[in-house]
């Protein structure tokens, strides 16, 4: 059986960190040279504390902000992404940021044709994740990510959609993430 690694770490680069997962993803893909294309859409307010935005100067804020909204616009354009993924990545599956000890993960879905996550992480930086993936053979990989961040009363969401499709075997100049681990 082929597994999945690739999923979130390619269409949104900020979930680009080592995979966490204790058991092999059982997911039936190969290995090999994959494309991406992931719809992100996200709104709310920054996760950051107040008290920081506090601190800014108005004209900071509004800066701040604006960037905030010019990237959350950019990052809700369908990207596409190549990516080369070996066995071993595909085994150890998606990766949703560091390690953290706030963070309780739970596969509630693992066979040849769907994996599936619920993450909750505590603390001052709050999220959850809930990740579903499908095999639809394969070659072909759809997804849907729902994420919640909090920090305070201030609240971000993202949902996210993708679909994967593998180009073959031979990644060509297209280079294996490291993904430290």
């Amino acid at each position: 059986m082929r597994r999945l690694s690739f999923v979130v770490m390619v269409g949104a680069g900020f979930w680009c960190a080592a995979p966490v997962m204790a058991d092999e993803v059982k997911l039936n893909v190969k290995p090999g040279l994959w494309e991406t294309t992931m719809t992100m859409a996200t709104n709310g307010a920054p996760p950051i504390p107040e008290d920081q935005l506090a601190r800014m100067s108005p004209e900071q804020r509004a800066k701040f902000e604006a960037m905030f909204k010019s990237a959350m616009e950019r990052a809700n354009q369908p990207h596409t992404a190549k990516s080369c993924l070996t066995e071993a990545q595909l085994r150890k599956g998606p990766a949703f940021g560091e390690d953290n000890p706030n963070c309780k993960r739970t596969i509630t879905s693992n066979s040849g044709a769907q994996w599936e996550m619920e993450e909750e992480c505590t603390g001052r930086a709050a999220r959850t994740v809930h990740a579903r993936f499908h095999a639809v053979n394969s070659e072909l990989v759809t997804g849907q990510t729902d994420i919640v961040m909090t920090n305070g009363d201030r609240t971000t969401t993202s949902k996210g959609t993708m679909q994967s499709k593998w180009l073959g075997a031979d990644c060509g100049d297209v280079k294996p993430m490291d993904t430290g681990k």
